[in-house]
Parts: structure tokens; sequence; C-alpha cells
């Protein structure tokens, strides 16, 4: 059985939030490494506090936008699960929904404490430079602990959960679901690696562009284009509805 009409809008919304998402936190992220500095720069802390201080309104807006463009990425991968209802993949999408929103949390958490309190530690960096250090030293590691979990849960453990449920319904091009396996996978050793050596040219510089944001964009942009563009599900065949 066909969704209904409804159902169809739903879907086609939530896939059009996830690509919105997907570019919104893309193009975001690009900004501040063109216009303000390299996120993954190996810097020294006032230098990194000075970069922020010289744009404060952008960082904090862009920043916003990145916490926007996760969140409506969340919409997405939530339209995906969906999907699956009332077939025997369900359980496996069940699972992805779960990493995808604890995920999400964690991304936005350290998204809101980059964006919004660094730009308070450069307000007296000239009076206490030696104090912001340690300051902005100790922040940042809280902050990359909950983002290395975050990219474990919906860069890694979230597509691996919705790639098995690919390949074990007909929903999806296999291609797909080999892809957030793939992707997944990577991801998962991304967040190991980087747990485990910290802030290195290879985690930051390679692994986590790759696996982190630009496989996981990709994967995401290729499973909801099809509900985005084929609301009818003409292309892709609708699970029954219960």
């Amino acid at each position: 059985m066909r969704w209904g009409t409804e159902t169809r809008k739903a879907v086609r919304i939530g896939a059009g939030a996830g690509i919105a998402g997907v570019a919104l936190a893309v193009l975001s992220a690009l900004a501040v490494l063109v216009l303000i500095q390299d996120p993954f720069g190996d810097v020294a802390p006032v230098v990194y506090l000075k970069g922020i201080a010289g744009a404060r309104g952008l960082w904090v807006l862009l920043h916003f936008a990145v916490t926007i463009g996760t969140a409506l990425r969340l919409a997405g991968l939530l339209t995906v699960g969906e999907t699956f209802h009332g077939t025997a993949a369900r359980p496996l999408a069940v699972i992805g929904n779960g990493f995808s929103v604890a995920g999400v949390t964690l991304l936005i958490v350290t998204y809101s404490r980059d964006g919004y309190v660094h730009p308070f530690l450069t307000q007296p960096l000239t009076d206490t430079p030696g104090v912001q250090d340690a300051i902005f030293a100790a922040s940042s590691r809280a902050g990359y602990s909950t983002e290395i979990t975050g990219l474990l849960l919906i860069a890694g453990l979230a597509p691996l959960a919705y790639g098995l449920a690919m390949l074990v319904s007909p929903l999806y091009s296999r291609w797909i679901g080999w892809l957030g396996i793939t992707g997944g996978a990577g991801a998962v050793i991304t967040a190991a690696y980087l747990y485990a050596t910290g802030l290195t040219d290879l985690g930051y510089g390679v692994l986590y562009p790759l696996f982190g944001m630009l496989l996981p964009a990709v994967w995401l942009i290729a499973a909801v284009l099809p509900l985005w563009r084929t609301p009818d599900r003409t292309a892709v065949p609708a699970p029954a509805e219960v």
C-alpha cells in the first residue's frame, strides 16, 4: 500500500529539511574556515581567541547557523528512519534514530558552547592572557570530548544502522546502504583515533573532514533526495501502512 497524501507531504518536508540542514551546516563551517580562521588549526590559544575577537558577531552567527543546520539534519535522518515503518528493517532504523538523536544533541551542545561561551573569553584577554589561555584550553578539551562522541554517534553508528536497514529492505538502492556502512565504519575508526591521539594532523586534518563531514553529508543527501524528488514514491517502493 502506498502512503496517503499527507504522509507523502510530511516525508517530503522532512527530506527537504535534511537537504537544507546539510547545506547550511557545510556552508557555515566553510565560512568559519574562510572568513575567520581554521577551526582545526594547530595554533596557540591566544591566537585562536584573537581570531574570535576580530569577528565576534560573525563567529556567533555562524555557529548559530551550524546549530540550526545540524538540527535540520536530524529531521532528515529521522525521516529516513520513518520510511522503514512496517518493514522488517524497522528495528535497525529505530536504532539509527536513537543514535541520531543522541549524536545531534551532543553536537548542538558543542557548537553552542564554542559559539557562545568562547567569545566571552576574548573580552578580558588583554588583561589576563595567561588565565584566559588556561580557561580556553579546559573549555576546548571539554568541547572536543562531546564533539568526538557526537561524531561517533551521528556520523558513525547511525549511518551503520541505517545502512544495514537499507540492505535488509528494498526501499533504497544498495549502494546507498553500503555508503552508509562504509562511511559509518570510517567515522567509528576516526572517533577512536581522535580519542586515542587527540589533535593530530591526520585526525583533524584528514580523517575528520572525510569521515566526519564529507561522507555523512553525501550519504544523507543520497538517502533523502529521492524522497524529496518523488513524494509519490514511484522511484522507491513504499512500505505498507499499519
